[in-house]
């Protein structure tokens, strides 16, 4: 009897310890990766947050069904930081709460320097697909970007309005709730563009949040005998600045950054924004078959063409899962895992990330043409 007893326990244990291997197994690696994803999703200005949402989703649905990352899920926490720097904090500490590995977002600078004070600190990645005001170079450990910093963009932007377009004398409008950006980006321009011989004869800023009324701003602008007006803002904000202009018959030739460039624009622009050129790391017109075959499925899933967020919200999963890959999906050493990230091959060109987190990529000077955006040439500073 002690013989089958010792037996029997012997095999009971056995069996419970391949339940526990299996729980075990199930548990804690198969257990989804979290990541966190917030922006602007809702109200005026979400167009770019849902790009970019709709372009993270599109690359989980595709990782997911090759098998996830290490062999396991992925679950995307979404988030509304409600485009104010208090929700972008709000969010970021929830979505840390959940345990996500990184964060991708968000889809402006203000937004983005709030959101580092709480992700800074809790050693979380946060990863910004359109981010690309200058002033983030070297400040953030735990901060990357897919997106460059616009310096040589902006002044190569000036150079061509300047030397290509001959024209001289510019005003620029811009949007003041996102200074980090605007701000920075206009005084980049002008630099530059003095600098060539230019003259910026009158300079406007607004609240996206409280202006009701663009008439004062471009009357006022429109007295300084400028031979072309720059438009800093998001893209329902600069169709309206594009229709108020043509409405008091202020006719000189229309730019913009490349934060306006979303279908938004064109369809709330109409004919006020058609011949509009636009600065963009973008290439619409590439003919890469990566590129291309993200456009048709991007396309299929969602009913619209992708934006240049909704590209860079794809590469930016796509990169961040590689790092993880490498690093068994953990967050811990994922800043390491994309730091030794070289020559990504991306939906259009391949990147690296630098020291700082920074990636280079070429220009494009684009522009709105028969409803639609066109490529032109690149933008060289």
């Amino acid at each position: 009897m002690n013989k089958f007893k010792l037996i029997g326990i012997i095999v009971g244990a056995g069996i419970l310890i391949a339940l526990l291997l299996s729980y075990y197994k199930v548990t804690i690696f198969q257990r989804p990766i979290a990541i966190g994803f917030a922006a602007k999703l809702s109200g005026k200005q979400a167009e770019l947050g849902v790009q970019e949402r709709n372009g993270v989703q599109l690359a989980i649905e595709e990782l997911n069904a090759a098998g996830g990352i290490a062999g396991r899920p992925i679950t995307l926490i979404i988030r509304d930081d409600l485009g104010t720097p208090s929700g972008a904090k709000n969010v970021d500490r929830e979505l840390i709460a959940a345990g996500v590995s990184a964060i991708i977002g968000h889809a402006t600078s203000e937004e983005t320097i709030a959101g580092l004070e709480v992700t800074e600190p809790a050693q979380i990645v946060l990863l910004g697909p359109t981010i690309s005001s200058p002033d983030f170079t070297g400040k953030y450990k735990y901060f990357f970007r897919i997106h460059p910093s616009f310096t040589n963009s902006a002044e190569g932007f000036a150079k061509h309005i300047f030397s290509d377009r001959k024209l001289d004398k510019m005003a620029i409008i811009y949007d003041s709730d996102n200074a980090a950006y605007t701000k920075t980006y206009q005084n980049t321009f002008a630099q530059k563009y003095q600098s060539l011989g230019g003259s910026v004869v009158g300079t406007a800023s607004f609240s996206a949040a409280t202006t009701a009324d663009f008439t004062p701003l471009i009357e006022n602008l429109r007295k300084s005998n400028a031979d072309g007006l720059l438009i800093i803002a998001a893209d329902i904000d600069t169709a309206l600045i594009a229709q108020h202009s043509r409405l008091l018959n202020w006719q000189v030739p229309l730019f913009s950054s490349g934060w306006a460039e979303t279908a938004s624009l064109i369809y709330n622009g109409g004919q006020a924004v058609s011949g509009m050129e636009i600065e963009e790391f973008y290439r619409l017109g590439s003919q890469s078959p990566k590129f291309l075959d993200f456009f048709k499925r991007y396309q299929d899933r969602f009913g619209k063409p992708p934006s240049f967020g909704a590209s860079f919200g794809y590469e930016s999963m796509m990169v961040l899962a590689a790092a993880l890959q490498k690093n068994d999906g953990k967050k811990e050493g994922l800043r390491q895992a994309l730091l030794a990230t070289k020559n990504f091959h991306g939906l259009i060109d391949n990147f690296s990330f630098n020291q700082n987190g920074d990636v280079e990529r070429p220009s494009y000077l684009n522009v709105i043409q028969d409803g639609k955006f066109v490529t032109r040439q690149k933008l060289n500073p």
